[in-house]
């Protein structure tokens, strides 16, 4: 889907000059009908609406005032936009571009903004999916085909500290040690045949028994079915839910093609894409993996845009709280 956003800035250049005031006219007429709608409750009291009047504006935003604890406050008050000075029509573009797999650099100019504001307003998208993850935890029922896939240590964005374990090197760097080693991080994925997913890395190589009782826990309903290719340290959830062993091929009812498919979107979205992801960052990433892969997109665009207007205060951090919130850390590797 073409960026609408930016294709009206595209199409407001082109317009003779004169034709400009007639736009902007129109646009303000649209604003101000959109802030004639009905005025919420207060965030910080919780009195009802009949004792909120609307009270100017800041901005793009209706500012409002309480009748009954006296406080000022907007649409975006105690939310995740609260000090965002775009409106939602560039949150919900920003949103899309995420789901989407957009870059950055496409992002930032088509939103004809900075690749820092453009990189803040992603990890709040990011931080607010992991965040309603662990608020309504996935539970994987019926069969559920578990299985782990790798991608390279990252660590994209920051400067190779001296006395770092490897060099800088460029994208698409393969491993410097065949097969699975600790250069690389597993991830971890649940993927139930009734559409659920749940994705989770904590570990370096290929992960230990402790790991994956780790990973799952409480994460396996009382009906679950878990099919793996054989790994041990799968098999070992045996004394949770029952274990199948897939057989390989397409037929049949023992197979993994779900988790093959879904492994091949991450890699697809991380090599291809991303063109990698920050290491530290991962568990941000999964949970846009588990939310996005075949879902719809303005669905779950309108549902994540909700998250990050919800009052309640679970979604609501901060730039530097984003920054540092759920960082995942696996310690330098050391040869």
């Amino acid at each position: 889907m073409d960026n609408l956003y930016g294709k009206l800035v595209r199409l407001i250049k082109k317009l003779p000059e004169d034709r400009v005031a007639e736009v902007a006219e129109l646009v303000e007429k649209i604003i101000d009908e959109s802030k004639s709608s009905e005025v919420p409750e207060c965030p910080h009291c919780g009195a009802p609406n009949t004792l909120v009047v609307k009270y100017g504006s800041n901005g793009s935003r209706q500012r409002y005032r309480c009748n009954k604890c006296r406080k000022h406050f907007s649409g975006a008050t105690k939310s995740a936009l609260e000090s965002s000075r775009y409106g939602e029509a560039v949150w919900k573009q920003a949103i899309r571009d995420t789901i989407g797999g957009v870059s950055l650099d496409k992002t930032a100019a088509s939103l004809e903004m900075t690749h820092a504001t453009a990189f803040n307003m992603r990890h709040k998208i990011l931080s607010a999916l992991e965040t309603a993850e662990g608020l309504e935890p996935t539970v994987l029922n019926g069969a559920c085909e578990i299985d782990d896939t790798y991608v390279l240590e990252s660590v994209k964005g920051k400067k190779i500290p001296e006395g770092y374990w490897r060099g800088p090197r460029k994208h698409g760097a393969k491993a410097s040690k065949p097969g699975i080693s600790n250069e690389q991080v597993s991830i971890m994925a649940g993927v139930s045949r009734e559409g659920k997913i749940y994705t989770k890395t904590l570990n370096r190589a290929t992960p230990s028994k402790e790991v994956v009782f780790q990973i799952f826990e409480g994460r396996i309903g009382r009906s679950a079915l878990i099919l793996c290719d054989g790994a041990k340290s799968i098999k070992a959830l045996g004394s949770v839910a029952e274990v199948g062993e897939a057989k390989g091929g397409k037929g049949g009812f023992y197979h993994m093609n779900h988790a093959n498919g879904y492994h091949s979107y991450i890699k697809r979205r991380q090599n291809n894409v991303s063109h990698g992801v920050a290491t530290k960052y991962q568990n941000r990433y999964n949970a846009l993996y588990s939310s996005a892969y075949g879902c719809d997109a303005e669905e779950l665009t309108e549902a994540i845009y909700n998250m990050l207007i919800d009052s309640s205060g679970n979604f609501r951090k901060n730039i530097a709280e984003v920054k540092t919130l759920g960082i995942l850390d696996l310690g330098q590797l050391i040869n």
